[in-house]
C-alpha cells in the first residue's frame, strides 16, 4: 500500500490518494482521501497530513484490499463527505458518528460485513433507552448512508440498516407560544438586559436564533426602513459557523424596522 500528495484541478486543498492491491482480484486499486489543507503554500504541512494518515493505516491493521473495521469506515466515510455538504452539516453528523455510534460499537470490533440487522437493532434498543425515536432515526440516517457507501464499494452485498423497523416517528404537534400577557412579563423582566435586543426580535419577527445572530449593518435598508435575512450564525460543538445563507430558500426575507 502506497499514499501519495495529489492536487485536482479546480479544488483548493490537498488529496491523498491510496493505492493498494485488492487481495481478491490481486488488481491495484486506489481510494481519495480528502484534507483541509490548502494547496498553495502549504506543502510541508501537507506532507505531515500524509504521513499521519498513512501512519493511521498501518497503526489500525488496515488493508484496503481485506475487511475494513466499521469504526475505522464510517469515520473515513464521514471525512469523504465533507466536500459535497456543509460544515455544519459535516459537524452535526460528526457529533453523532464520534459520540454515538462509534462508542458503541469501538468494543465489539466488528468488520463491517460483520455488521447485521441484529447488531443495528441492539443499537436502536440501546439508545431508545435515552433518547427519543427521532433522535434514533437521525442515527440510522447516518448508519444507512454509511452502509450504501460500503456497497459502492463492493464491500458488503447488502444493507443491514434495511434489515430492521424503523422506530415510530413522532409527529410534531406545532411549537408552544406566548400569550399576550405571558410577552409582557417578558418584555418587562428583560428591559435594559444584554439579551432584550435579541429577545424583541423573537416576539415581534418570530426569527430563528441562528438568523437574529446573523444580523449584519449590511443587510439593513434605512431607505425603505426594512432588513433582510440572508445571514446566519450556527454553533455546533463549540465550533461557530457563519453563513451567507439561511436555512432554506423561504427563510431568506425582507422585514419591516419599526417606525
Amino acid at each position: 500500500m502506497t499514499a501519495t500528495l495529489q492536487i485536482k484541478k479546480n479544488r483548493p486543498n490537498y488529496y491523498i490518494l491510496i493505492r493498494y492491491q485488492d487481495e481478491t482480484t490481486r488488481k491495484e486499486r486506489q481510494k481519495w482521501a480528502t484534507t483541509d489543507i490548502p494547496a498553495k503554500g502549504n506543502k510541508r504541512k501537507a506532507e505531515a497530513r500524509l504521513k499521519e494518515v498513512f501512519a493511521g493505516y498501518e497503526q489500525n491493521g488496515i488493508d484496503l484490499g481485506k475487511d475494513v473495521l466499521f469504526t475505522v469506515f464510517i469515520k473515513e466515510w464521514l471525512e469523504n463527505l465533507r466536500p459535497s455538504i456543509e460544515a455544519v452539516t459535516h459537524d452535526t453528523y460528526r457529533i453523532i458518528i464520534y459520540n454515538q455510534i462509534v462508542p458503541f460499537y469501538e468494543a465489539k470490533k466488528l468488520k463491517v460485513r460483520e455488521v447485521t440487522p441484529l447488531n443495528i437493532q441492539q443499537y436502536v434498543n440501546f439508545k431508545l433507552k435515552t433518547v427519543s425515536s427521532n433522535t434514533v432515526r437521525k442515527h440510522l440516517w447516518n448508519l444507512s448512508k454509511c452502509f450504501d457507501s460500503a456497497i459502492k464499494q463492493k464491500l458488503i452485498a447488502f444493507n443491514p440498516v434495511k434489515g430492521i423497523d424503523m422506530p415510530k416517528k413522532i409527529k410534531y404537534t406545532g411549537a408552544k407560544y406566548y400569550n399576550g400577557e405571558q410577552i409582557d412579563d417578558l418584555l418587562n423582566v428583560t428591559k435594559g438586559d444584554v439579551l432584550e435586543g435579541i429577545i424583541l426580535f423573537a416576539v415581534f419577527y418570530g426569527m430563528r436564533h441562528s438568523e437574529m445572530l446573523g444580523l449584519r449593518w449590511d443587510a439593513v435598508d434605512f431607505n425603505n426602513n426594512t432588513f433582510y435575512v440572508r445571514h446566519t450564525v450556527v454553533r455546533v460543538d463549540k465550533i461557530t459557523h457563519k453563513k451567507d445563507s439561511t436555512k432554506n430558500a423561504s427563510s431568506y426575507r425582507s422585514l419591516p424596522m419599526p417606525i
